[in-house]
């Protein structure tokens, strides 16, 4: 059996010290980002693995970072996982996966229980509507516009603008809107974007119905559409809007020949469900590979990313609807179903 590389065969080969391969792969001391790119792509090419035990003792870090996701059954977060993972491993880094449960109490013991492990730094995704701890080290947020200052966001708001511009541009004029939980940042971010571009226009109708993150709570939601005169559907997650197609195709309503339908994320679902679904879609890689920059104090927290509208079969333009009655141009009505468990966080 071969011998195990070690820290100067990488050294050997790059023509450099070993002092200055092991400041490149734990990102102490000062070493170029071209150089330091060049270790870790010689010594993964090598199968050089360090051992990160003794680089902790030596170098007091342990090249771990803590991730908290607020619930790994949302397809979304085990994709932005896998693109955090990406960005770490090119820096030789490794990660500790934490779930809260979509429990407030549940993200709190899993940071708390990050910092025990003796991570490096925390990148946290938060539970909706809660606070998070103060940490004694580098704690990175991937949420809203609001919260940019401390790491990193997708421009939600500008995302809802961008639906709110593709139907009104398909002659859309009454839309159900399915507007997640009350308490989330997120979907309020894409309801803003929504209403800035609905609410000057003439005799367009919002109506505004929130629900968990669920499929059958779209289900229910739009169980009134033929009666309501609604032309489309646009929900702030691919969760509600697959919901949505699903309930409306069961019971053999034209989509979109009689109602078109968007959602938000761009989950591997959209293109995948029949008729394949328009969405927004976020730049996850970017988002991760900020994020863990941001942990690593390669870069300033503190920036909001482009997202893009993804025009699919789900979306066509309107039929000729019922008259929206007098006195509700630009209006926005609100109304809620009965509620399923809530299942999706932020």
């Amino acid at each position: 059996m071969s011998r195990r590389p070690t820290i100067r065969d990488v050294a050997r080969v790059v023509g450099v010290s070993a002092a200055t391969v092991s400041y490149a792969l734990s990102g102490n001391g000062r070493v170029s980002r071209s150089l330091a790119a060049q270790v870790r792509e010689t010594a993964a090419a090598m199968g050089y693995v360090p051992r990160h035990a003794a680089m902790a003792l030596r170098t007091g870090r342990s090249a771990l970072l803590g991730v908290v996701l607020p619930n790994i059954a949302n397809p979304l977060f085990p994709a932005l996982a896998q693109e955090i993972g990406r960005a770490a491993r090119r820096r030789s880094y490794a990660l500790l996966l934490a779930d809260s449960l979509d429990e407030a109490a549940g993200q709190d013991l899993a940071v708390t229980q990050m910092m025990a492990r003796g991570v490096d730094a925390l990148i946290v995704v938060p539970r909706r509507g809660s606070t998070l701890p103060e940490a004694p080290l580098p704690l990175v947020v991937i949420d809203t516009a609001a919260s940019s200052e401390r790491g990193v966001c997708s421009d939600h708001r500008e995302g809802g603008r961008l639906v709110a511009r593709h139907l009104l541009g398909l002659g859309h004029r009454r839309i159900l809107v399915l507007a997640g939980p009350e308490n989330s940042r997120v979907a309020q971010e894409r309801l803003a974007g929504l209403h800035d571009v609905l609410a000057g226009t003439e005799a367009a109708a919002l109506t505004i119905r929130h629900t968990a993150y669920r499929p059958e709570g779209a289900a229910e939601a739009v169980q009134d559409l033929g009666e309501a005169g609604w032309t489309a559907v646009a929900a702030v997650s691919d969760t509600l809007a697959i919901g949505a197609v699903n309930a409306l195709v069961a019971r053999g309503i034209d989509v979109p020949g009689k109602v078109s339908v968007t959602g938000f994320d761009d989950l591997v679902w959209a293109s995948i469900v029949r008729p394949e679904l328009t969405t927004v879609r976020q730049n996850l890689a970017r988002i991760a590979e900020s994020a863990v920059a941001m942990a690593l104090g390669e870069r300033e927290p503190g920036e909001i990313v482009p997202v893009e509208l993804v025009v699919r079969c789900s979306t066509a333009t309107a039929v000729p609807a019922r008259r929206t009655p007098a006195g509700s141009s630009a209006a926005t009505r609100s109304s809620a179903p009965a509620r399923s468990p809530e299942g999706e966080p932020a």
